[in-house]
């Protein structure tokens, strides 16, 4: 009999101090090419995965957040490193059962 492991995957900042887990599949992964994802990544495209926020096992260290407001009207609220400044994970108002790391 083949046992399947469990899928775990995780995201962390640059310097390590602030860290996500969480479990499964995700639901929608994407790239988004609006200008303020540019200015939140640095690059032309900002790349995400949405997990179920129940699929989210863990977060540690501390992080500071930075709330935005879409177009759409729909607020978004990044976690980021107070450290190093990567951006680990975010959330969507609109959408509270799910995670983007």
């Amino acid at each position: 009999m083949v046992r399947m492991m469990p899928i775990s995957r995780s995201a962390r900042c640059a310097c390590g101090q602030v860290q996500l887990h969480c479990s499964g599949q995700p639901a929608k992964v994407s790239v988004c090419h609006c200008l303020e994802c540019q200015k939140r990544t640095g690059s032309v495209f900002g790349a995400q995965a949405r997990f179920r926020s129940s699929d989210v096992l863990s977060i540690s260290g501390e992080s500071s957040t930075y709330v935005r407001v879409a177009d759409s009207g729909n607020r978004l609220t990044f976690h980021f490193c107070p450290r190093c400044g990567s951006t680990v994970h975010y959330r969507i108002d609109d959408a509270p059962d799910w995670s983007a790391p």
